[in-house]
């Protein structure tokens, strides 16, 4: 079954040309807006949903962080199965994500993965014998895989990362120091002083005992008395907001 889909997914590969989308219009959806898979546990278990009305043939795989990595190229310590299958419309896939590399991932701070899953129409035969743009939607959700043994909890880390403003004259930039053994997962990051507000990240991450910096582009509005407001993204999927006092 599998050799069957691989050959008809190498097929649409070569129908007249391919384009790749982001996840914004997919029909194609996983339970869930990321995966967490603790430490012990040998596999978890995700669900694929297709709510388009026509099947889709489907690619899964796990990497460490390459956004170009493929199917055939991945490099995680998961084994997914399946690994490619077919949805037919309206309905559901389970997947297993199976732990492999208790070895080769940190004891003392969390790891961060990406899954991955590429939607291919699935296409008549008629349609197949002729020339078309493939249009192919890949998705990637995080994988954060959580030792047992961290201290604290993923909702409180936020409270052991430090901000600090540098001003030297020239530039401004946020230092940022994070003591915690947990991802912080940001939606947005701004300086509020007064009625002022300048968003300074939106859409990243701060890794577990990292030190960095972000340069601070808007240079027009005063940052005395500024204060954090930071919009984090739970373990849920839910949006949290909390107001963090600058380090002076």
């Amino acid at each position: 079954m599998s050799r069957w889909i691989v050959n008809i997914i190498k097929s649409h590969i070569l129908i007249g040309g391919l384009t790749i989308m982001s996840a914004a219009f997919s029909g194609v959806v996983l339970t869930g807006t990321r995966v967490i898979f603790p430490d012990g546990q040998n596999e978890k278990t995700i669900y694929l949903q297709n709510k388009d009305q026509y099947p889709n043939l489907v690619q899964i795989w796990l990497d460490e962080g390459d956004e170009d990595s493929t199917l055939e190229k991945s490099k995680a310590p998961f084994v997914v199965s399946p690994q490619i299958f077919r949805i037919n419309p309206n309905t559901g896939q389970t997947v297993r994500l199976i732990f492999t590399g208790e070895e080769n991932v940190s004891k003392d701070v969390e790891s961060l993965f990406y899954l991955n899953f590429s939607e291919f129409p699935a296409l008549k035969k008629q349609d197949s014998d002729s020339s078309r743009l493939m249009i192919v939607f890949k998705n990637r959700v995080k994988v954060f895989y959580r030792p047992k043994n961290l201290k604290g909890s993923t909702a409180d880390a936020y409270k052991k990362v430090q901000f600090a403003l540098e001003n030297d004259g020239t530039k401004k930039q946020l230092n940022i120091q994070n003591s915690s053994e947990y991802y912080v997962n940001i939606k947005e990051l701004s300086l509020v002083a007064g009625n002022s507000e300048i968003v300074v990240k939106k859409n990243d991450l701060i890794a577990p005992k990292a030190k960095f910096n972000w340069v601070i582009n808007n240079n027009t509005h005063s940052l005395k008395d500024s204060k954090i407001k930071l919009t984090l993204v739970n373990d849920y999927g839910a949006l949290v907001v909390h107001e963090i006092p600058l380090n002076k």
